[in-house]
């Protein structure tokens, strides 16, 4: 990364309108249905299919302003994702996708797993790590070694596809220094810095680059997809994805 880059996109970043966390899940299993579900597909259908599972499970207060989380987070009140993937061991990926979901999208239009059974592979994952709740994943987040094993885990789960989806689970979860490199984020610098740019450096770019405008790489990453062109805008109008977790109108997980 050079400075010169940092220098090229710093103008583009301060005209952003940047915009704080708002809402957030208050339940990890929401977070994973989310994160699987959204690549890929109209933001619309994602959110449908979390409040889906959030009703036949009776998920309380399952959205919440993320200064009121704490009502449900850490709480009794707070679902453990063993009952998601309870549920899907249970009645198996096709009932869930079809009975609970109301979603039978793929990972990959071709040959891909349905989403249900790469959510519960995430389940797995995470919850064979002793990661049932929100605030263990944050914890999660602070323990480099876990980490690694808990990411390699879920990078192995058939339909996993690549980084994006695991930085914006994280993302989910509250760390608002992860960004999603999808195609808004990459096509965004790639326009102002007039080359290709790949995920890993994107990474590193719109990181530092938040550093230098006063913001969170979240913020900034949810900025970039908020500023989308007008075309794209209404070719997207049923939003393909959140930014960690903030679809530009409700329902998402922040606003």
């Amino acid at each position: 990364m050079h400075e010169a880059d940092l220098d090229a996109l710093t103008g583009p970043a301060r005209s952003l309108q940047v915009v704080a966390r708002e809402r957030r899940w208050t339940h990890l299993s929401l977070c994973v249905l989310d994160a699987v579900f959204s690549i890929g597909a109209h933001y619309s259908g994602v959110t449908r299919a979390c409040h889906a599972y959030a009703d036949h499970t009776a998920l309380p207060d399952r959205l919440l302003p993320v200064g009121r989380a704490r009502e449900v987070v850490g709480t009794g009140l707070e679902q453990p994702l063993d009952v998601l993937l309870d549920l899907g061991e249970r009645i198996g990926p096709d009932r869930l996708a079809a009975e609970v979901l109301a979603h039978r999208g793929r990972t990959s239009p071709r040959g891909g797993v349905l989403k249900a059974k790469a959510a519960l592979g995430y389940a797995r994952v995470l919850t064979g790590h002793g990661v049932l709740r929100l605030d263990d994943a944050t914890a999660l987040l602070t323990d480099d070694k876990q980490f690694e094993l808990v990411r390699d885990g879920l990078a192995r789960v058939p339909g996993h596809g690549g980084g994006a989806r695991l930085s914006y689970l994280w993302m989910l979860i509250g760390d608002d220094r992860r960004v999603k490199p999808d195609r808004m984020v990459l096509g965004w610098l790639t326009h102002h810095l007039s080359r290709p740019v790949d995920a890993e450096q994107a990474y590193r770019l719109l990181v530092a680059l938040a550093d230098r405008v006063g913001c969170t790489p979240w913020e900034l990453d949810h900025a970039i997809w908020r500023h989308r062109p007008t075309a794209a805008r209404s070719r997207r109008k049923a939003a393909c994805r959140d930014d960690a977790g903030s679809p530009p109108t409700p329902p998402g997980t922040a606003g």
